[in-house]
This record gives C-alpha cells, structure tokens and sequence, in this order.
C-alpha cells in the first residue's frame, strides 16, 4: 500500500532565553502555535550558556530542515548565521535582543508574530556576507578601542535589567576622557598606520540604523567588508568628525578614515587591545579578519528596497 502523505516542512528554532526582556515560555508557545497552523513541523531549542550551535544546526541541516529560526538578539542571530555558511536553508529571525541591529538593518519585523507571518508567508531570501575571525564567524562587525571598551563594561545581567542605558555610563566616560591607541592596519595587502579612539570592521549592524550604514555604504551583500577608522583626540573633535563622514562623505581625512577590504583584513596595535566581534569578547589584538562572500541566505519582506 502506497503512503500519499505529503512530508510536512520543518524549522528548527533556536531561542536564547536570555536575550533582552523575553518571556521565553510565552515566545515558545507563540511559535510553536504559529508553525503548527501553517502546517510545519518544529524542533525547539533553548540555548544554554554554553551551547554549541554548529554541531546542532549541521546536524538538522544534513536531516534535511527547510528552516532554522533564530529568536534571541544580535549575538544570537549571528552564531546562529555562523552554523549555516554556504547552506542552502533560510535564517529566519525573530529579534528579541537589546538592539537587535541586523533586524534593523534588514526592515524585520519586530513583533513575534509578524516576524513569524513572513517566515511562512511571501518573503524574499537575501544572501548576506559573513566574516571570518580566528576559530570563529560572525556577521555584522568587529571593533577595537571605544565599542570594545563599552561591551566589556556591560555586564549580560546589567544590559539585561538596563537595556541600551548599560553602555550610557561608559560610554560618556570613554568621550570625555578619549584615548588614542596606535595601530597598523593591512587590508588587502595596502598597509596603513595611525592612532585611533575605534577601528571598526563593518560588514553591518554599525549602529543599526539603515541612514547611517547608507551614507557610509556599506552593504551587507557587497562582498567586502569596510574599515572604519574614528580619530578624534578631544571631545571637541567630534562634530568635525561626524560631519567629514556622514554629511561630506569623504574616505580620508584627519578626524575619519574609511577602507574596504574583499579579502582580508589585519589589525594590530601599540599595547595589545580588546576586540569585540558582534557584541562579544573575542580576544586582544592582533586580529584577522577573512571576507566570507554571501555565504547565508537571510528572509526579509518581499520587495523591500535596499540601498546600495
């Protein structure tokens, strides 16, 4: 006797618990309820402190899932985007964070049940790039200097109960008090020099804001990857600065610097200095930084128009 039972589709959902201000028996329920009225099929999974996404989403990804969901903030999306390089299953996302700068980015959804609606509605699939740093992937930006400086900071409890207001200390500390840190910078074998507040390698997510990342161009899906370097030495420096890169837009100046890189990018510095990559500790300079070209396809509302 034949089977005519049509094979249902399937997600895996990733939730991390701890991001922002979830309530994640109630996220849960709303997904699970949502999926099982669309007719799919899901495998959910709540994130521990030390979880390993990777072996996790390989091992669906071979099974043969149609979808993996990531509910959580920033940090979340991205090593979620870390397991599934060169997949051809869609990220879809479900920002729950702090900030939740790549949902930005992309015109997601913020409501949960929204963000689920275009998971299984019309949505388009946008190839993002990633980068590759060390052991590791990520998928909007590393930093070194100020953005490193205010995450250590803050502490997961403290962004927790406080929201964006747990960098707000440190961060008038950090413009008051602005410390230079020599650096040497190799981006696609053209070598630089200089003293810097912040280097940032921006893929995307540089404050979440889409005027911003427009006026810099820089792009998720352009196959590179842009260095910006922020050199004020007093406060005072610092609508110079702003002007010379958002309103001028010029590349080179004293107050701002910007390069783009499609294949690697070294950033060493005179001491040794924290990095940040997506919103986490990663380690001290030096650090390289390899250009991972639209490698994870990401659901995004259909017919959204993006700047390039």
């Amino acid at each position: 006797m034949t089977d005519n039972t049509e094979r249902k589709p399937e997600a895996l959902i990733i939730i991390n618990p701890v991001s922002g201000f979830m309530n994640v028996k109630l996220m849960k329920r709303i997904i699970n309820e949502h999926f099982k009225k669309a007719g799919w099929v899901v495998h959910t999974y709540i994130t521990e402190k030390d979880t390993e996404y990777n072996p996790l989403i390989k091992y669906f990804i071979d099974k043969g899932i149609d979808m993996v969901v990531a509910a959580g903030g920033d940090g979340t999306v991205a090593s979620v985007a870390a397991g599934m390089v060169n997949s051809s299953v869609p990220l879809g996302i479900i920002p729950s964070g702090t900030w939740n700068a790549i949902a930005r980015h992309l015109m997601l959804p913020f409501l949960p049940s929204r963000a689920l609606a275009l998971m299984t509605g019309k949505h388009q699939v946008r190839y993002l790039d990633l980068m590759s740093i060390g052991d590791s992937i990520h998928a909007m930006n590393l930093g070194v200097g100020l953005s490193a400086r205010l995450i250590k900071s803050a502490s997961r409890e403290k962004k927790r109960k406080m929201g964006n207001l747990a960098y707000f200390g440190s961060l008038l500390q950090q413009v008051f008090g602005i410390r230079l840190t020599s650096y040497r910078i190799e981006a696609d074998d053209k070598k630089y020099r200089g003293k810097a507040l912040e280097i940032m390698v921006a893929n995307y997510g540089v404050v979440g804001l889409n005027l911003i990342e427009s006026l810099l161009e820089v792009h998720p899906d352009d196959g590179k990857a842009d260095v910006l370097i922020f050199k004020p030495r007093t406060i005072l420096d610092l609508p110079a600065m702003f002007w010379q890169a958002l309103i001028l837009r010029k590349k080179r100046g004293p107050k701002f610097q910007q390069l783009r890189a499609s294949r690697t990018i070294t950033i060493d510095t005179t001491p040794p200095m924290d990095v940040q990559a997506d919103g986490e500790m990663i380690g001290k300079t030096p650090v390289t930084v390899t250009v991972l070209p639209r490698c994870v396809g990401v659901i995004v509302p259909q017919n959204t128009i993006f700047n390039f």
